[in-house]
């Protein structure tokens, strides 16, 4: 076996790991995320759901003691720079996500905000789930 035979049966396996990453995350994310809130008790209600579907759609949900009622609708993918992008959604919420964890039912990401006059960074918006069953 030649050295570039080697190489190419190195680097193939490789190649399908890293292309494939992107879709684990997908795959991972797919799925409903209890928003939590950093003011109340673990099951105080109400509170927020997120529903990222498989048709790239994301549902938001309000849970109170009596309904789990609709509150708003959007458009979720990942970017060629591997940032969650969301769209159509909560003022506030569109926009590049980097997504800093995403395992054990915890997902936590981070979306920086700039000033619209100066463009400036102007802050950031940190919003933590944990995964429902």
């Amino acid at each position: 076996m030649t050295i570039k035979h080697l190489l190419l049966l190195l680097l193939i396996p490789i190649m399908l790991t890293l292309g494939s990453c992107k879709g684990n995350q997908e795959n991972r994310l797919i799925g409903v995320w209890r928003q939590t809130r950093f003011d109340a008790l673990p099951d105080e209600l109400p509170y927020y759901e997120w529903e990222f579907t498989s048709d790239n759609d994301l549902i938001k949900y309000e849970v109170t003691e009596l309904e789990k009622k609709f509150s708003t609708t959007g458009r979720w993918g990942f970017t060629k720079s591997n940032r969650l992008n969301i769209s159509k959604f909560d003022i506030g919420f569109n926009g590049e996500w980097e997504i800093v964890t995403l395992k054990k039912g915890v997902l936590r990401m981070v979306l920086k905000v700039y000033d619209e006059d100066t463009g400036a960074g102007a802050g950031q918006v940190l919003v933590e789930f944990v995964q429902e069953n």
